[in-house]
């Protein structure tokens, strides 16, 4: 009986010490390949440029404010394809998988991605994300007012509070 318990205990430590291997960068390397994360990236950058283009509507841009709108509206699209690539994040993208996911689940996900249903997601994510950001920008244009409106308030009793203040 007691060899029975300690097996059993044995094989429960065993077990628990295997879940909780934590992952090595190589496999979260081969799962990120898997699942074109660098191309999920070039595809954001994409929709952060249409999101730029968006902005001049929203932001009502005139046609005699549109050449300097865009003359910054370029420098932050060009400062963003420099600093936000993925040879810059796929570092700091290891480590936070390596945080959250042990060996166990690394596995798990490599033999998923790896499955046709796992290579179609791949394949369909950067179009799901796209129209997923265009459902939410349309979600925000229609709150527009409304967000102008509470920041028109906001500003004008910063300003009455500040006028209190300097009194």
């Amino acid at each position: 009986m007691k060899v029975r318990i300690l097996l059993l205990t044995l094989l429960c430590i065993t077990f628990g010490a295997q879940a909780e291997t934590k992952a090595s960068r190589e496999s979260v390397e081969k799962l990120m390949m898997l699942t074109d994360v660098s191309k999920i990236m070039d595809a954001m950058q994409g929709q952060v440029s249409t999101m730029f283009n968006n902005m001049a509507t929203q932001m009502n841009i005139s046609e005699p404010e549109r050449p300097a709108f865009e003359k910054y509206m370029g420098k932050i699209d060009q400062l963003l394809k420099e600093k936000m690539t993925w040879e810059q994040f796929k570092e700091p993208m290891i480590n936070v998988y390596l945080k959250h996911f042990n060996q166990h689940e690394i596995d798990g996900l490599i033999e998923f991605y790896k499955s046709d249903v796992g290579k179609s997601m791949t394949q369909k994510m950067p179009l799901v994300m796209q129209d997923s950001m265009m459902a939410g920008q349309q979600a925000m244009r229609s709150l527009m007012p409304e967000i102008q409106a509470i920041a028109q308030e906001m500003q004008g009793e910063i300003q009455q509070a500040r006028q209190q203040d300097g009194e």
